[in-house]
């Protein structure tokens, strides 16, 4: 009879579950004394039943950012309106075509919405 892997906290459940059947209600506190010296057998390899085995383990679920989640909403809406609100407000305020150019160059560089020309002059 070949020898089953377990773990030590497999080996805590096993002796809780075998005071159970005693018709003993434990806790681990009670049960642990006796899974020491069955889990020093099981790491020296001299335990008639098991053999060590590994743990399993988890992967963990990292925490979404809400930062990112905002960015994210907020970049789109920028880029999709944005482009929109430079020419709606150009067409509505009396800019030169001179000062028109320079607004939509700066416009474009920095991702600005809004601006005045500032030349004093009318027309578009």
């Amino acid at each position: 009879m070949s020898k089953s892997p377990i773990t030590w906290i497999e080996i805590i459940k096993v002796k809780l579950n075998e005071e159970k059947k005693n018709g003993n209600s434990p806790s681990i506190r009670d049960i642990i004394p006796a899974a020491k010296k069955e889990w020093a057998q099981v790491k020296n390899g001299t335990h008639p039943k098991y053999t060590q085995g590994k743990a399993k383990t988890h992967a963990r679920k990292g925490k979404k950012s809400s930062k990112n989640a905002k960015t994210k909403k907020n970049s789109a809406k920028s880029s999709d309106s944005g482009n929109m609100n430079i020419h709606t407000i150009l067409d509505k305020a009396k800019v030169c075509k001179k000062c028109r150019k320079n607004i939509e160059k700066a416009m474009k560089k920095s991702n600005m919405k809004g601006g005045s020309c500032g030349c004093g002059m009318a027309g578009g």
